[in-house]
């Protein structure tokens, strides 16, 4: 069965994308409760003003869908299909419209490149690979393995095909992937006061090997568009 489960997520490609999307959508209130979005419209709208340019470097295959909810923790999470969480935490941390871009383009990469549907599919094994290729979707079988996609870890190399992505799309769109350098080398700095900073730092790689790797990339980089700084005002809830 182990076999089957590492056949079967290498064959991620024979799975249909609207899979990813049914187990996204499935798994997003957990992420992201309607009690916990912030209803100020604000902190969404700053969202998709830098993730617009990333979108468009994209191949289409997924419709991206953010919400930003109150919670303190520094991080921003990609469920399979799209459906992206970002954490007040991570717009209050960041210092440059970069940083923030930075961390959302590593997050696309993994909805883009399917690392979610990838470790579902382990999970599952060869059984309903064969049923999905053959005629059916085993969605209750993939649904039971689903269970706790919200809170599951990427491995590292995922993390770093994630950073790889997230920098290209960066690139294509015109943005200093520094941020992606400057932000975690902070986060690791802080993490003793920064909540949940220990808790992402310790699913990433390195956070000097990724400065050293990005900073490499960028050398002969000239960046054709300036983001916005998160805005001081940013607030969750209206008055």
């Amino acid at each position: 069965m182990q076999l089957l489960g590492a056949i079967a997520a290498k064959l991620v490609d024979w799975v249909p994308t609207e899979v990813d999307v049914a187990l996204g959508e499935q798994n997003w209130a957990e992420l992201a409760p309607p009690e916990d979005q912030c209803t100020d419209p604000g902190p969404l709208a700053y969202v998709e003003s830098l993730t617009g340019p990333l979108i468009a470097e994209t191949d289409g295959e997924f419709v991206f869908q953010f919400v930003v909810v109150e919670s303190e923790e520094v991080n921003a999470f990609a469920l399979p299909g799209g459906f992206v969480t970002v954490n007040m935490g991570l717009l209050e941390a960041a210092e440059s419209g970069e940083e923030v871009a930075a961390v959302l383009a590593h997050e696309m990469t993994h909805v883009t490149n399917r690392h979610g549907m990838r470790a579902v599919l382990r999970r599952v094994g060869g059984l309903a690979l064969v049923s999905m290729v053959f005629g059916g979707t085993d969605l209750e079988a993939i649904a039971f393995a689903a269970d706790g996609l919200a809170s599951q870890s990427h491995s590292r190399d995922q993390e770093r095909d994630a950073d790889e992505g997230g920098r290209r799309i960066l690139m294509a769109a015109g943005v200093d992937p520094t941020g992606m350098a400057t932000f975690f080398e902070r986060l690791e700095e802080m993490q003793g006061s920064m909540p949940g900073a220990a808790i992402l730092l310790s699913t990433h790689p390195n956070p000097g090997e990724r400065a050293e790797t990005t900073r490499e990339i960028a050398m002969d980089f000239t960046a054709t568009r300036d983001l916005p700084d998160p805005p001081a005002d940013l607030r969750c809830h209206a008055d």
